[in-house]
């Protein structure tokens, strides 16, 4: 069909395009989406510190670089050299990067080593709360199982964050663990390490709570319980393929 237009000239009908059904995209629970806001906001100091301590040494062998090129017959050995350090440097800060995004956005059906995980989480949370006085003592020893890898970063750093941030002075984060047939049993214990207060936590965003981590812990399938010393997380043992 054509309609003419005030200066008569002819205007087409619009094409009217089927429209599907659409299924509304479910969203998360409130609690859970609150609380993973929450502890990214406050992962997010570290992660940017690490990023940028990656690549520190790029700078360093850039300033190499140009000092062999100064002299008026430049060291090219050396130079062939640092080209190489600066490739395989380059290639493994690129992968940290990569590592490092699996914290801000997780693959849902991606497998993590228990055991790595546990020293990931310590190493990425260790500096940062090290500057408030508290120390991440990791003493899981080798755990030969995989669990989900979003489950560990996510609901063992809200608690780590959780416990730090309710303890009224510093004190070790210990981590102990021990593997059953379907799960593995996690323990967090706060023991006061007598070091002085450092900086506050409440620097860049809120304190995180009890309800942050349960909605975390509810959202993977991990079973929590606290306790007089800290808590206890329980996390579900990925089946070997």
């Amino acid at each position: 069909m054509i309609l003419e237009n005030s200066a008569g000239m002819p205007t087409p009908t619009p094409i009217e395009l089927p429209v599907p059904g659409n299924t509304p995209v479910s969203a998360l629970p409130a609690a859970e989406e609150g609380a993973r806001y929450a502890l990214l906001q406050r992962l997010m100091p570290t992660l940017q510190h690490q990023v940028m301590g990656n690549f520190q040494s790029l700078d360093m062998i850039a300033v190499m670089m140009e000092r062999h090129l100064q002299p008026a017959t430049p060291d090219l050995a050396s130079m062939r050299g640092d080209c190489a350090l600066l490739g395989s440097v380059s290639q493994a800060a690129v992968q940290s990067v990569v590592n490092l995004m699996a914290w801000v956005r997780p693959r849902l059906d991606s497998g993590l080593a228990f055991d790595a995980g546990v020293a990931e989480c310590a190493k990425v949370l260790g500096a940062e709360l090290q500057f408030r006085g508290f120390a991440v003592v990791n003493e899981v020893a080798q755990v030969d199982a995989a669990v989900s890898g979003r489950a560990l970063r996510s609901v063992l750093s809200a608690a780590l964050v959780f416990l730090s941030d309710q303890s009224p002075v510093p004190a070790s984060l210990v981590m102990r663990a021990h593997a059953l047939p379907e799960r593995i049993e996690l323990s967090i214990d706060l023991i006061p390490n007598g070091q002085p207060a450092g900086n506050a936590a409440t620097g860049s965003y809120r304190l995180l709570d009890w309800q942050d981590v349960e909605a975390l812990a509810a959202a993977e399938s991990v079973q929590l319980t606290r306790s007089d010393t800290g808590m206890q997380l329980s996390f579900l043992r990925l089946a070997v393929s």
